[in-house]
């Protein structure tokens, strides 16, 4: 399913087959700026309701251990092991939203970072 963009302040409300064991509930939270009223299992793991059923794929999976950070997002959250139910009526950043009103100071640091590196780099070293 292509994720489609929903204007700020608007309820996207997304039905996904239950999986696992938890009961069947509606969670509501933000992401990126926008609210999201989900009807799935509460216990699927955060980055699994971002990927595939919102289809937000900036956040990827490394470990699936929170160990090593590749999934993480609001506030250094680890969403590989973080279930949906804790993250009801808060606001969740990801990577697409860092950058939705222009570049970050953080990410031009990168570039920056990246891009000199880039430049000195040779093939073979």
């Amino acid at each position: 399913m292509p994720h489609q963009r929903v204007r700020p302040g608007a309820v996207e409300r997304v039905r996904t087959p239950l999986r696992g064991s938890g009961d069947a509930s509606i969670i509501h939270f933000t992401v990126n700026g926008v609210e999201r009223s989900v009807d799935s299992d509460p216990e699927m793991p955060v980055l699994w309701y971002l990927r595939d059923v919102l289809g937000l794929r900036g956040t990827k999976f490394g470990c699936g251990v929170a160990l090593c950070g590749a999934c993480t997002v609001h506030q250094a959250m680890r969403s590989c092991v973080v279930p949906v139910r804790v993250v009801e009526g808060t606001e969740i950043t990801t990577i697409e939203g860092v950058g939705a009103k222009g570049l970050h100071p953080a990410q031009k640091a990168g570039w920056s970072i990246t891009c000199r590196s880039a430049a000195t780099a040779r093939p073979g070293r």
